[in-house]
């Protein structure tokens, strides 16, 4: 008598600690996660230095490192397919145009930048078990620095420090994989672009405006944790 109890308890117990009403193995209702990477700029790419409208020649942004940390969401009832991302990131480059002549005279470009660059970013992943490429669009503000500028564009020499915050976008794309439930390694590429404009403030010498129209492709590695 007491055996017939127990076989028919137990799979009565399995069969409730299974259901989804037991709330032990209920699908989750949103994907989040939390990551931090390493970022590097490993090209040297074309950009435009203005100065006062007049473009300063062969202007170039070097290769750089930064960093950043990101958040996203994805929600259950979008498939956990679209979802959004915010982050914030630092990378740190050389402005640098060679020395030329010009019918106005020298035109020249050294001066050290640094990007704070905060976005909101629309993904669309496949949301595999162990790997889950990625890709997207974002749009977001960067406030871009100069440092030790030495800019020349004729009788214009432009020297000091100077900050600018401008609109920024990117399109993204990367691969995301799982080393356990909950942690993951991840790749991505970035092209970003923003344009800056100084407009004299902190910068001295004649004092024209300053403006560096930016594009450059970045790539980064980082871990991070799902939730």
């Amino acid at each position: 008598m007491i055996l017939c109890s127990l076989l028919f308890v137990l799979p009565a117990h399995a069969q409730d600690a299974s259901s989804p009403e037991s709330g032990k193995v209920e699908a989750k209702k949103i994907d989040i996660h939390l990551s931090a990477y390493a970022l590097g700029n490993f090209a040297v790419h074309a950009s435009t230095l203005k100065v006062g409208g007049d473009e300063i020649p062969q202007t170039s942004v070097g290769r750089g490192i930064g960093g950043g940390f990101k958040a996203g969401v994805f929600p259950h009832f979008l498939k956990r397919i679209v979802g959004l991302e915010g982050e914030t990131f630092v990378l740190g480059a050389a402005v640098t145009a060679p020395r030329t002549i010009t019918g106005t005279g020298i035109r020249s470009a050294d001066a050290d930048f640094i990007a704070v660059t905060t976005m909101v970013n629309l993904l669309l992943r496949y949301p595999g078990q162990i790997f889950q490429p990625y890709g997207g669009v974002g749009g977001g503000l960067s406030s871009g620095f100069l440092f030790d500028s030495d800019i020349q564009r004729g009788s214009d020499k432009i020297t000091g420090n100077a900050g600018s915050m401008t609109f920024a976008y990117q399109f993204l794309g990367g691969l995301r994989g799982y080393v356990t439930q909950k942690v993951f390694l991840f790749g991505e590429y970035k092209y970003v672009a923003a344009k800056y404009d100084w407009d004299n403030q902190g910068l001295s010498g004649s004092r024209p405006s300053v403006t560096l129209n930016l594009h450059a492709q970045l790539f980064s590695v980082g871990i991070g944790l799902s939730f």
